[in-house]
């Protein structure tokens, strides 16, 4: 019979002339093998856990405006898949959307004394393709001749 057990298990630990017992040597394979499903079902459900954490991929992109707006010139971003929202900075310039709606919110930021201007930008969408338009200039249609980046937040 065994003379000791081990601090975290409660495992059978015989000393050199302890008699070993078939019960208790079965009944620690048997604590051990519990402790590893256990540890095995606790891994599996963070697993679990992880893929589910979060819902978005983030996308970053970008583009050189042209300098042109209207609806013969209109600014053009195709995203790798639809965004959630989407925003586009540019120099003086910031834009916020949902993906799939048909306005998108700016704000200009044209004298930093007197504030910003804040519009609204004409959207439309053909897949993951947004296409913008302002009739009053580049900088309302997010088109300047600067580089703009897009930050897209996508369903994952």
């Amino acid at each position: 019979m065994a003379s000791q057990e081990t601090p975290n298990y409660r495992l059978s630990r015989w000393a050199g002339t302890d008699r070993i017992l078939v019960e208790e040597f079965n009944d620690n394979w048997n604590k051990i093998d519990t402790a590893l499903k256990s540890s095995a079902d606790k891994a599996a459900a963070l697993q679990t856990a992880l893929a589910g954490a979060g819902n978005c991929e983030i996308k970053m992109l970008s583009y050189t405006g042209s300098g042109q707006y209207g609806t013969s010139s209109p600014t053009t971003v195709t995203f790798p898949k639809m965004p959630l929202v989407f925003f586009v900075k540019g120099k003086q310039s910031f834009m916020v959307a949902k993906g799939g709606e048909s306005t998108g919110c700016v704000v200009l930021f044209e004298d930093p004394k007197m504030g910003g201007n804040v519009t609204t930008l004409a959207l439309s969408w053909k897949g993951n393709k947004v296409t913008m338009v302002n009739e009053f200039g580049a900088k309302y249609q997010m088109n300047e001749n600067e580089s703009y980046w897009v930050l897209a937040l996508c369903q994952k």
